[in-house]
């Protein structure tokens, strides 16, 4: 069993980091506001605004000295008493007397610049306005004080006072920008740890490391190509490899898969393959319609049978929206016998099709008998490639008992998905049940970032593996008008063409 140390490891793929950022943006915007909110509460409710007018004066002597310098140091000297004269209480109850008050509120605070005969003085009260009328009082008054300190000096307002518009004590006010990104930043590099703590498989590079089973290949990641009367129509597009538009990385990593098949199936005579998820939306089901097309490519006959009887899809991978008479679920429910069901034929090539549309919920009785299996055993004789989309693992049981008459199960994993524990158990799930696991595909890998792959200039990118090189006038996307019924039946498959293969 691989260890499982997720808390020490620490996984980075960009494209996976970029989602979760994404994802989670909502919660870097809810932070956001909870710092703001949290910054008013405590405004209103602990923090009180105090506002603060201020002036400067220039102190002189009216007496002059023998020289500038002694004229300056003597004003200087001044100044520097002039900052207890304002402060004094007597000076504080007639300023606030000129106003018409009893009591002076507020503080006055003085200071002089160094080696200046400037002196600043400024008034801190509640109220704005209030700090404003105390300091232009002060200002007023002081000379009914100050002629009886100094008799020869002689003070100026170098700069008249003004209404404060903000409070001059609010930290939180200053650096309130500041405190919401911080917290926002915090919030991210929470989100960053949490995905590159995220035990799940990312990349092909970690998949050794984590799950218990080989790897068979790699899906790289394809973007859906729809137009814009598509996107209006709500229509979606399958990604198949003979659609006009599926890149040449994308079709070539289907191909090295299918060359490992063909391997299987003339070494070890595998030609019986379940292809199944442990979750849904890992892609297992388009995968399997993929391989099918590579294999019927190659001049094989082959047969993809659609029993996720719970929950279809391949009628949508193939657009085939047409009613369908025989469906296979009634083979296995003994309505249709085997010989007699009729098969859909893919654009008069090697692949049939066997197709579900109806949903059933109690799909565990359709697999109880020996229908299926006999089902399994007169397409082998006639089939060199049987193909089989089941339900993920994780909704039904469905799964491992197809697997169980299957000669292989490849087991889909999409990055970034299920956690490497879940993988594993169902892994041993299915080992214990007597089914063969011959490997796993790696679904939507995105290739390494580099600056230039991402603009498409290098050999990953747009010049090298890009959509240009797929699409090609010859081929069109599959439509519905490209699947028919033939009347191909077990019997009848024999009259499809076979390349021999040595």
């Amino acid at each position: 069993m691989k260890k499982n140390n997720s808390w020490f490891t620490l996984t980075f793929e960009w494209n996976s980091l970029i989602k979760d950022l994404i994802r989670s943006a909502w919660a870097i915007i809810l932070v956001a506001l909870i710092a703001w909110m949290g910054i008013k509460v405590v405004e209103k409710s602990v923090y009180t605004p105090t506002y603060t007018s201020s002036a400067v004066l220039v102190v002189r002597s009216k007496i002059g000295t023998s020289g500038a310098y002694s004229n300056l140091s003597a004003s200087a000297e001044m100044a520097n008493i002039f900052t207890n004269v304002f402060k004094q209480n007597s000076m504080k109850k007639l300023a606030a007397e000129n106003i018409g008050m009893k009591k002076f509120e507020g503080t006055v605070t003085t200071s002089v610049t160094d080696s200046t005969n400037l002196l600043n003085i400024s008034v801190k009260a509640e109220d704005p306005e209030l700090a404003f009328k105390l300091l232009t009082s002060i200002l007023e008054v002081y000379p009914e004080v100050s002629d009886e300190v100094f008799t020869d000096a002689v003070i100026d307002i170098l700069s008249e006072p003004k209404m404060p518009t903000h409070p001059s004590n609010s930290i939180l006010t200053k650096y309130r920008n500041y405190i919401i990104l911080l917290a926002m930043v915090l919030e991210g590099g929470l989100i960053v740890l949490l995905s590159l703590m995220r035990e799940t498989v990312k990349e092909e590079k970690g998949f050794s490391d984590k799950i218990d089973s080989k790897l068979i290949g790699i899906v790289s990641h394809e973007h859906p190509h729809i137009s814009l009367k598509e996107r209006m129509r709500g229509k979606k597009r399958a990604l198949l490899i003979n659609d006009a538009y599926s890149s040449l990385r994308f079709t070539e990593d289907y191909q090295k898969i299918a060359t490992k098949l063909e391997y299987l199936n003339r070494n070890k005579d595998k030609k019986v393959l379940t292809v199944t998820s442990i979750a849904e939306n890992e892609g297992k089901s388009t995968i399997a319609a993929n391989l099918a097309l590579a294999l019927s490519g190659r001049g094989y006959k082959v047969a993809l049978i659609d029993l996720d009887i719970r929950k279809p899809s391949i009628y949508k991978i193939f657009d085939f929206y047409d009613e369908i008479n025989d469906e296979f679920s009634d083979v296995l429910s003994n309505k249709i016998n085997i010989n007699a069901f009729k098969f859909f034929r893919y654009r008069k090539s090697d692949l049939v099709i066997a197709f579900n549309k109806k949903s059933h919920e109690d799909s565990d009785e359709l697999f109880k008998g020996e229908s299926f299996r006999d089902c399994v055993n007169a397409l082998r004789e006639k089939m060199d490639f049987i193909i089989i989309d089941t339900p993920p693992a994780s909704v039904s049981a469905d799964a491992v008992t197809v697997s169980v008459c299957s000669d292989s199960t490849l087991l889909v994993i999409r990055t970034d998905c299920v956690p490497v524990r879940d993988i594993n158990d169902a892994i041993l799930t299915f080992s214990d049940a007597g089914c063969n696991i011959e490997g796993c595909i790696l679904n939507n890998v995105y290739k390494p970032f580099t600056l230039f792959g991402q603009i498409g200039a290098d050999e990953r990118g747009y010049h090298g593996y890009g959509n240009y090189y797929g699409y090609s006038k010859y081929s069109k996307p599959v439509a519905a008008e490209d699947v028919s019924a033939e009347g191909f039946s077990p019997d009848s498959l024999e009259s499809l063409n076979r390349n021999d293969r040595t």
